[in-house]
């Protein structure tokens, strides 16, 4: 069976995964933390050696004296409030579970030879929200900072201030709704690999196909939250490719490797310098997603494997014949 949905204004054929397991195991590790009797922590840490060992010494920086530098943070007060918070949001996760299981299934479709991760959820006082790791067995594992995931409204700046990490724009993406979608997105990154792009062409296409794989894996998730614009903001870009495509053209930018010119349009920003005041930032990726979409279109026998190993953007632009939709 396949099922319909629309993705712009194109019909999109999503493949039957119901019979593929999606399941995974959960480890809430700031439970099990901020729940420990502290003569006992090192009990925790044997539990989840691989997750700790990373835990312990590259977010929190607890390289020496470990076991008091961890009983001093589940007792002081305000790693508690900030506990209290993400229990509040998150004690109960078996919605995003479903959501998990979902993606996995769709993950195993595309990457059979990829393992279904273990979720390890924590609390880092703000130091990272998602990654990949290795667990023990040498298993795909996945990391979430559940303390960057309390919502746009969170007063993230108060905490925090002066930190442009921070800024308005960005933590209007660390909330539930974003959070499965940034998880999966560190799998894609990984699969990817790190993007060495020169230029913009090569910049914008390799995040076209994260953000074309990302829509695989996540078919029923709204194309706004898959690029993370707001509503308005995914209509503009919408309803302006060819203006946006016209000013890419005119500006000459598209072969142009200068940081400080082309960093707008591909990483995360309030706006597109020269573009109107209404353009988001990274719209050269929205164009990238829909060039790498024309030419995944137009191939055959043609898998996402092959489009993650194929790195030659010009080819992409050349044979996905991309117009601009007016």
């Amino acid at each position: 069976m396949l099922l319909l949905f629309s993705c712009g204004t194109d019909q999109e054929e999503i493949p039957n995964v119901s019979d593929i397991d999606g399941s995974f195991n959960l480890y809430r590790i700031e439970q099990d933390i901020m729940s420990a009797d502290t003569n006992n922590l090192q009990e925790v840490f044997l539990q989840h050696p691989a997750f700790m060992e990373i835990y312990l010494n590259n977010i929190m920086g607890f390289t020496q004296n470990q076991e008091e530098n961890i009983t001093g943070f589940i007792t002081d007060s305000n790693i508690n409030l900030l506990y209290q918070a993400t229990q509040i949001q998150y004690g109960d996760f078996s919605s995003l579970t479903k959501d998990f299981e979902e993606a996995f299934q769709f993950y195993k479709y595309y990457f059979p030879e990829r393992d279904v991760p273990d979720l390890y959820t924590f609390i880092s006082e703000y130091g990272i929200q998602r990654f990949v790791f290795s667990d023990e067995d040498g298993k795909d594992a996945l990391g979430i900072g559940l303390d960057l995931f309390l919502g746009g409204d969170y007063p993230y700046a108060q905490f925090i201030p002066n930190n442009p990490a921070f800024s308005q724009y960005l933590i209007r993406r660390f909330d539930k709704t974003h959070l499965v979608k940034r998880s999966i997105g560190a799998l894609v990154e990984d699969i990817l690999g790190e993007n060495t792009g020169n230029n913009l062409l090569e910049k914008m296409i390799h995040n076209g196909k994260k953000l074309y794989i990302l829509d695989r894996l996540l078919p029923t998730t709204p194309d706004s939250v898959i690029i993370e614009y707001t509503t308005d903001q995914m209509s503009w870009v919408e309803d302006n490719q060819v203006e946006m495509w016209a000013y890419l053209l005119k500006e000459d930018l598209f072969y142009e490797s200068d940081i400080n010119k082309i960093n707008k349009l591909v990483n995360p920003s309030p706006n597109s310098p020269g573009m109107p005041n209404e353009a988001p930032g990274r719209t050269a990726n929205y164009l990238g997603w829909k060039i790498v979409d024309a030419f995944m279109k137009r191939q055959s026998n043609y898998f996402i494997q092959d489009l993650v190993n194929e790195k030659d953007a010009q080819k992409i632009l050349n044979e996905s014949k991309f117009k601009p939709r007016k």
